[in-house]
């Protein structure tokens, strides 16, 4: 049996794994963290889970479906839409497919109008090869007061692009599986996403195990091992692959930060709250303990602040959080920050194999989980053959 390596234990890896063909290779991951699951991941603080920036994971992605993994990551759902603030006031707006009397009472007349109606039935009963950046599309298709009470705020807390220069065929999908699907977190957090694989998957992954050099052949990590390999699939960011080739491809990302903060007070529901107002800087704001329990162990809520703006202190957010929630500071704290720099890519690369290496991760497939574990099959039935 040839012997596979495959560097990174993020979901491309891990995928990469799940599909190669057992009968034909002996599968090794390394990991130079202490843990799996790349950005999607959880830390556990204080009796809190903190995923390190928020994350929801839909019910219906096709990848992680074929996976076969739903049925264990124990899914707890938020309401299917969304509460908007803007002045000082809270609006209400649901998903007509999910809740639909929820739907009637809401403020959906003060948001949309019969335009937008027209343009949402539209994307959901249409298939569309027009490729066009989502802001266009926007601006082409829906009402002033739509795009920036719910579609502006929504999309650019999704995609983390506050242009939306994003190519607007992956708006289309993006739409679709929410307005179809439901939006959820693992009850004990997005890390499960990738355990849950390993395990179902019976997968070998060895952490902190940190790649420096290779050299014909031979993996030659920090600690002074080494390990002999016949094919190598680099499934980590670019930078990284640079780092250890010495080539140069370039690489972009969106950034974001988000804060975590708990209080005995709870709000929002299972909603997730929306900030339009481009005087603010936070984007959303949600109580992941009213999803899931698990996320706050003892009765306490914990609330994820998200910003786009990572110049902002986390002393500015928790300010805006305590003016949004009219939760008082004396009555929260912050948890955790994250300020992620590489959070999303924003330009895609395709590297071609080369000789025994192969390469996988959401920066040549789509910047979502479902992308991600796509990467790493599409790289598998490649070296299967």
């Amino acid at each position: 049996m040839k012997n596979v390596v495959i560097i990174g234990s993020g979901l491309s890896g891990l995928s990469c794994a799940h599909y190669l063909d057992k009968n034909k290779y002996n599968i090794k991951i390394f990991e130079s963290s202490s843990s799996s699951g790349g950005r999607a991941r959880s830390d556990y603080i204080d009796d809190y889970i903190c995923d390190v920036g928020f994350q929801v994971l839909l019910n219906n992605y096709e990848e992680v479906e074929n996976l076969r993994i739903y049925d264990k990551l124990d899914l707890r759902y938020f309401d299917s839409g969304s509460l908007i603030y803007n002045n000082d006031k809270i609006y209400k707006l649901y998903n007509p497919i999910r809740h639909p009397f929820k739907f009637i009472i809401s403020d959906f007349l003060k948001i949309v109008n019969i335009k937008d109606i027209k343009s949402i039935l539209k994307i959901l009963f249409r298939n569309t090869s027009n490729s066009s950046n989502t802001s266009s599309l926007f601006n082409s298709i829906f009402s002033k007061q739509s795009k920036y009470y719910f579609f502006e705020p929504f999309f650019k807390g999704i995609f983390l692009n506050k242009s939306l220069s994003n190519d607007s065929r992956f708006f289309h999908k993006i739409f679709k599986k929410f307005a179809y699907g439901k939006a959820s977190l693992p009850k004990n957090g997005m890390s499960k996403l990738s355990e849950t694989l390993i395990d179902n998957s019976n997968l070998n992954v060895r952490y902190n195990k940190k790649v420096v050099k290779i050299n014909s052949n031979k993996l030659f990590f920090e600690s002074g091992e080494e390990h002999e390999y016949d094919i190598l699939i680099f499934a980590i960011p670019i930078r990284n692959i640079n780092k250890l080739l010495k080539t140069n491809y370039q690489s972009e990302y969106f950034k974001n930060k988000t804060i975590y903060i708990s209080s005995a007070i709870k709000k929002l529901g299972k909603s997730i709250l929306l900030i339009p107002n481009k005087d603010l800087a936070l984007n959303s704001i949600q109580c992941l303990s009213n999803v899931s329990k698990s996320y706050s162990k003892y009765g306490q809520s914990l609330y994820s602040a998200s910003t786009l703006d990572v110049s902002k202190s986390d002393k500015e957010l928790f300010k805006e959080f305590n003016m949004i929630t009219n939760i008082r500071e004396e009555d929260s704290k912050i948890i955790k920050s994250y300020t992620l720099p590489y959070s999303l890519p924003s330009k895609f690369i395709k590297i071609k194999s080369k000789d025994n290496h192969y390469f996988c991760g959401d920066w040549n497939t789509e910047p979502s989980i479902d992308g991600a574990i796509k990467s790493g099959r599409l790289t598998a039935e490649q070296i299967n053959g």
